[in-house]
């Protein structure tokens, strides 16, 4: 019985052995030859590496090349989730020494990835501690890093890029799809601890860097705006200044600043409302610098003489349900006193003469009410009503600079027109595209957009706005070598709740030089000064201060002596 047992249990045990060694035996036969494609394929993607090959980023340069947006190498750390076997220490050692969420990161790692990133472009202090913490399953990469050399230097004009090199503001964004090339990959193979094997039987594909940008700021004039910019802000304490100079025979900008400004290479420090580029996007009653337009209007339509008189009221005048004043009471005055002394009655008095119809139709030839088209993202039109929609009063105030709201850079478009001879240029900050070798493969011819006024009462205009740099409310804008032509402003903020803020003003300048061939327009404007608050005394020195530097440096030649002989 007990043989028989044995003999049983044996013949069991065989029966199993046969039956486990067929199962195995078919499962083989169906992974190696029934499902063989499949089974290789599968092994083949595990041990597969698709790596893409990130492009570099062209650089962005001043008109002489000097660079003003490059890109460095710097470290990344990622993980490999599969690696690690103590997860949440690792999260909590990696969240205490970079200031990370904790668990975040543990949710990174718990997920069945080959990556994850942990912490993009790190300083070298970051690296170190990485490295000293040693740390299984967490590693190094190298990262290309968008830099700018020179900080917050013309950081409105040059823009920002986010995390993965991607255009967000500025040229950055304007000219993303020049800059940011095309990547590429290597396929290859990895090994059980996923390093890379078989690199030289590699496919390739090659990475396709950026084009170069080259602008039209010049990097030193730049610096001058930038400085006296610090200055304005230093010594009236605004709420914000913007300055734009441009070349009148090109629209060429030369140099562009605001403030609040940001440094782009502290992406996580900027706030977001010193990103705005509010040159372009900000409006404001421009108050009497608006008076060019106005005064253009009157001369190239023949509605007045220079020498004509007008009697301004001694400073009060009572028109269409409105009281307007003048800052000083004058009586009469010529055409050309009118501007120089910025008499509020008698622009309103010539401006009447020429109706709602064509003082409105001079706003838009000059290119308000509508985008400049400058190639940078943001922009904004102002604000200019239809005449249709205008009351009686309008045509005490708009031609005064109030009732219409203008950008700082419509006013440097409108003004370098002037300088011009009459012709309206678009404003562009793109000079050149390099390729890859430094090549320039495409340049950026100047675009006249229309002739505003004719070449003689241009020249008018230019003689007008000098007498009032020489003798008017802009004596401060004076240069010591040069002559220059321009117009303050001094306008009442705009108060959202309706009506005017009673102290709060925007102070502002804007003019060329020299006055009879033009090299440099520039616009000046400070929101909110603290203290002094008028135009003349506030915004015009900046012009002067800014204009001498610019002129000094671009070695124009002295003009004030000329301008004295012929007078």
């Amino acid at each position: 019985m007990h043989i028989n047992f044995k003999k049983t249990r044996l013949i069991a045990l065989f029966v199993l052995s046969i039956s486990l060694f067929a199962i195995l035996f078919g499962r083989l036969f169906y992974i190696q030859v029934i499902n063989r494609n499949f089974y290789k394929e599968l092994a083949a993607k595990q041990h597969k590496l698709f790596i893409e090959l990130v492009p570099r980023r062209g650089g962005i340069y001043d008109r002489r090349k000097r660079i003003l947006a490059t890109y460095l190498e710097v470290p990344s750390i990622y993980a490999v989730p599969r690696q690690i076997i103590e997860k949440k220490y690792v999260a909590r050692a990696l969240a205490d020494a970079f200031d990370l969420d904790e668990e975040d990161l543990l949710k990174k790692l718990e997920r069945d990835n080959y990556f994850a990133w942990v912490k993009r472009k790190i300083t070298g202090d970051e690296e170190a501690r990485l490295k000293k913490l040693d740390l299984n399953g967490v590693y190094l990469n190298k990262e290309k890093k968008r830099f700018y050399p020179a900080g917050e230097l013309a950081c409105h004009v040059l823009g920002i890029v986010n995390i993965d090199n991607q255009g967000l503001e500025g040229v950055e964004l304007a000219y993303d799809r020049i800059l940011k090339g095309e990547p590429g990959w290597r396929r290859s193979f990895r090994d059980a601890k996923l390093r890379e094997i078989n690199y030289a039987r590699a496919e390739v594909l090659p990475a396709r860097d950026g084009f170069g940008v080259v602008l039209t700021i010049d990097e030193i004039i730049q610096h001058i705006i930038e400085k006296e910019l610090d200055f304005l802000v230093k010594e009236y304490r605004p709420d914000a200044v913007s300055i734009v100079a441009i070349e009148p025979s090109t629209g060429e900008v030369l140099g562009l600043a605001n403030y609040p400004a940001f440094d782009p290479n502290q992406l996580d420090r900027i706030e977001m409302d010193s990103v705005r580029n509010r040159a372009i996007t900000d409006s404001f009653e421009p108050g009497s610098v608006f008076k060019i337009v106005t005064a253009s209007a009157v001369i190239e339509e023949k509605a007045a003489d220079l020498e004509e008189e007008f009697f301004c009221e001694n400073g009060t005048y009572r028109v269409a349900r409105r009281v307007l004043h003048d800052y000083r009471g004058y009586g009469t005055l010529t055409f050309r006193e009118v501007i120089e002394k910025s008499s509020n009655i008698g622009t309103v008095k010539a401006a009447s003469r020429l109706g709602k119809e064509k003082l409105c139709e001079y706003i838009t030839k000059f290119g308000f009410g509508k985008n400049t088209g400058i190639d940078l993202p943001g922009e904004t039109r102002g604000i200019m009503r239809d005449p249709s929609g205008w009351s009686e009063s309008d045509m005490t105030t708009v031609p005064m600079g109030q009732g219409i709201a203008v950008t700082p850079i419509q006013l440097a478009s409108a003004v370098s027109a002037i300088a011009n001879d009459g012709v309206l240029m678009k404003p562009h900050v793109l000079k050149e595209i390099l390729n890859t070798e430094g090549i320039t493969v495409r340049e950026e011819k100047p675009k006249p957009v229309r002739r505003v006024l004719s070449k003689e009462e241009a020249l008018k205009v230019k003689e007008l706005l000098m007498g009032v740099v020489e003798r008017g409310t802009g004596r401060r804008a004076r240069l010591d070598n040069f002559t220059a032509s321009g117009k303050t402003g001094t306008a009442q903020k705009v108060n959202p709740k309706g009506g005017y803020f009673k102290n709060k003003y925007i102070a502002s300048f804007v003019g060329f030089a020299p006055s009879r061939e033009p090299r440099v327009a520039l616009v000046v404007s400070l929101d909110n000064p603290r203290g002094e608050h008028l135009g003349g005394r506030v915004a015009a020195p900046a012009f002067k201060r800014i204009m001498e530097n610019i002129l000094s440096y671009l070695e124009v030649e002295s003009d004030r002596d000329e301008t004295k002989r012929s007078s």
